[in-house]
This record gives structure tokens, C-alpha cells and sequence, in this order.
């Protein structure tokens, strides 16, 4: 009889555990490719100008949960990966003196410091950011970061207070990322007509089966506008007597929120983010059909609230023009690309371009099933370049990502 006891060990260090393979899940290829990959660009410039200051960067991540911030931060793609051959990301492990994590839960401390105890840079304490920035008596940080909603926790009085001890904290010129639920989202219409900085309810179903989501526990966060941040960063410049500047603002996840495929809070579910982990997937060939968006839960918006409804009404526009071309290359509507193409203008026109020539060059890629593997995929990245690009973010996204300048921080970008 053969000998199993390898096996048996495997399966039970998880090794054999059912493979999401990144089409559902916390951390799917939506995740992973578009968001994280938008957080990323925001962080970016950040970081480079950090380090032009000092060789060392000293980090602080403020609602850090087990510390998944870390990876995110020390894997920033270079501006230029062409000509910086001899670097992939921006900052690595190296170049961080420190690592501070701060979280309210003491299990997610607890995991945190399991996850890193061999990195003696590393370290994680408990504390609630509602009662203020919790280190004041230790060095200035570089970079005082956020991810994934976190400060969505904290009433707009709390937050206020927390970026002014940041302010008065840093020594140095710094950076602050804020990452923040975005009021405007098609996700929940429902809050667009409610007062800024209000307390309304929340919820992560999306972490659970949907049989079992009225089961889950519903709590109250503050979702934010553009001009709330604004607002929120001159009043904490006030207070500190210590200048802070909004860098940058950007809406993230505009049709592809976790709760536009659950349709929670708007009651007309839309399968986008399940069909776009399809097409970042490259074993699987989306129904492009679905991916064409209609959102009637914003007619009533449409007067109301102008120019966040134009905004997502332009980009759903760009986005059906390149779904449809998709389709028509799929179909060989050779007048139906011509059309598409030359209807488009700048960007769009070009992205279009290069679509229907990789289709039409299909040949040429030694892959086993070229659409799952080459045209899939770009057409994703065509889709997420189309909300990267767009104006300064409104809170339109099922995240609004900003970027703080301290003390003159600002001056160091593009040095």
C-alpha cells in the first residue's frame, strides 16, 4: 500500500483547499488588477518623492487589519519599467526603517503580528483612531496610509481631527492616502440625497454566500464627495495651523463595486465585477453581452445631482463603446469597428485601435485560447484605464482615494 502520510500533511497545512482562482473572493482579479493597481498609481508619486527625501521611509498604516498594506506598498510598479530595468517597484522591503501597523481590533493585531514576526521592522499595536492619532510621542512618520475604507469608520469630526494630529505629528513634509466610501456610487443611490458626513448603514455580504447575507452584521459608516475631503483637509490645516493639500482624487471601482453585483442597497444587481474577473482570467471567455451597462436606478438623479450622474453617464458611454467593439471583432462587423473607431476621439480612439489590431493579429500569440488569454484581459485594462483616467474623483466610485500633502509635501512631487 502506498504511503500517504505526505499527502495527508498537505491537505492539512490547506494546500488542497477548494482554488478560487481569483474569480470570487476578498481578493479576486478585480481586486488585484483594478483596484489595488488604482491605489497603487495614487501612492506612486508619493512614494517616489519620499524617497528623493530620504533614503528610509518611516510608515505608519492606519486601520492596517494583519498588515496586507505592507505588500501593497512595497509593490509599486516603477513610472517606467522599460527604462528602469534594474528596478521593479518603487519602494521594497529595504527601504523602510519601519512598518507600523494600527488597528481597533486586537485580532487583527494578533494576526498581524503572527503574519510578521519575522520582520523586526514590523510591528502592530491597538488602538481607536476616533479618539485621534494614537503615536504622537513617537518620530514623524513619511507616510501616514489607509486602504479599503477604512476611515469610512470615523464621522467627518473624527477624521478631521485625526489628519490635524497627523499634521501637527509629521516633522517633516509627509504624505496621508485616505481611502473612503464614495457617497456618489450607483451602488447606493439611495444615499445621494442624504447630508454629508452623515452615519449611514453598511455591510460586507459580499464576504459571504449570498443565502446567508441577511445574516450579517450591519454597522454605520460616513461616505464621502470630493468636496467633503476638501472640506475636511482645509478645516484640519486650520486647526494644526499646519498646511495640508489635497494632491489628488481619485473615484475607484465606479461599476464594479462589490455591491452593484449584490444590488443591496439599490435592488437592481449587475453582474459587472463577476464578468470582469472573467475577463482578467485566462481560462474564461465573458458574456460581453451582459457587460453592457444600463442604470436606470440614476434616472431620478439626473437633475439633481448633474454633474456626478454625468460623470458616470460619461464613462458608462466609454465603457458600452469598447464592450461593443469587443463584440463586433467577435462577430467580423468589419463596418461596425470601422464605425466605433472613428466615432471615438484622444484616448478612447486609440485604446480602440489597439483592440482590433490584437484581434485581427491573433496569429501571431502563441497562446492555447487567444481570446482567454490576450484579448480578455486587455479589454479589462482598456475598461480600467478609462476610470484611471478620468477627472478629479467626485465620490462616484465604490471608493474615493486621496492624496494629502503636509508641510509642503507637495513641492517634492515631480522633483
Amino acid at each position: 500500500m502506498a504511503k500517504t502520510e505526505f499527502y495527508d500533511a498537505a491537505v492539512a497545512m490547506g494546500f488542497y483547499g477548494r482554488d478560487e482562482s481569483g474569480l470570487h473572493g476578498k481578493k479576486d482579479y478585480t481586486r488585484k488588477f483594478w483596484e489595488d493597481t488604482c491605489t497603487k498609481l495614487t501612492l506612486r508619486p508619493a512614494l517616489e518623492a519620499l524617497l528623493r527625501q530620504s533614503p528610509k521611509l518611516r510608515v505608519v498604516d492606519l486601520g492596517c487589519g494583519a498588515g496586507e498594506g505592507l505588500h501593497l506598498i512595497t509593490h509599486v510598479p516603477v513610472t517606467n519599467a522599460v527604462r528602469q530595468r534594474d528596478r521593479t517597484f518603487v519602494a521594497i522591503e529595504d527601504d523602510l526603517e519601519c512598518y507600523t501597523g494600527v488597528d481597533i481590533s486586537a485580532g487583527m493585531v494578533t494576526q498581524g503580528r503572527r503574519n510578521f514576526a519575522d520582520r523586526p521592522y514590523v510591528r502592530f499595536e491597538q488602538a481607536d483612531l476616533s479618539r485621534g492619532f494614537p503615536l504622537a510621542d513617537e518620530p514623524s512618520f513619511d507616510l501616514y496610509y489607509s486602504s479599503y475604507g477604512s476611515f469610512s469608520h470615523l464621522s467627518e469630526g473624527e477624521l478631521t481631527r485625526l489628519i490635524g494630529d497627523i499634521a501637527r505629528h509629521a516633522s517633516r513634509p509627509a504624505f496621508v492616502v485616505l481611502d473612503l466610501l464614495g457617497r456618489f456610487s450607483p451602488e447606493w443611490p439611495k444615499y445621494w440625497s442624504r447630508g454629508s458626513g452623515e452615519y449611514l448603514e453598511y455591510h460586507m455580504g459580499y464576504l459571504v454566500d449570498q443565502s446567508a447575507v441577511d445574516e450579517v452584521e450591519r454597522f454605520r459608516c460616513t461616505f464621502w464627495s470630493g468636496d467633503d475631503v476638501r472640506r475636511v483637509a482645509t478645516r484640519a490645516s486650520e486647526q494644526a495651523g499646519i498646511a495640508v493639500r489635497v494632491c489628488d482624487l481619485r473615484d475607484r471601482s465606479i461599476l464594479i463595486g462589490r455591491h452593484m453585483e449584490m444590488g443591496t442597497f439599490n435592488a437592481t444587481p449587475r453582474p459587472y465585477r463577476s464578468l470582469i474577473n472573467q475577463l482578467f482570467h485566462q481560462d474564461y471567455r465573458s458574456d460581453l453581452s451582459n457587460l453592457i451597462v444600463d442604470l436606470p436606478m440614476l434616472d431620478s438623479f439626473r437633475l439633481t445631482h448633474a454633474a456626478q450622474a454625468a460623470r458616470i453617464d460619461g464613462y458608462c458611454r466609454d465603457w458600452n463603446a469598447v464592450v461593443r467593439l469587443a463584440r463586433s471583432l467577435m462577430d467580423h462587423d468589419d463596418a461596425a469597428v470601422r464605425s466605433a473607431i472613428e466615432s471615438a476621439s484622444g484616448v478612447l480612439a486609440d485604446d480602440l485601435r489597439m483592440l482590433a489590431w490584437l484581434y485581427r493579429n491573433a496569429d501571431r500569440f502563441p497562446v492555447v485560447d487567444f481570446w482567454a488569454s490576450v484579448m480578455g484581459p486587455q479589454v479589462a485594462c482598456v475598461l480600467r484605464n478609462l476610470e484611471f483616467s478620468l477627472p478629479e474623483g467626485l465620490g462616484c466610485g465604490h471608493g474615493l482615494v486621496a492624496l494629502l500633502a503636509v508641510r509642503g509635501a507637495e513641492r517634492l512631487l515631480g522633483g
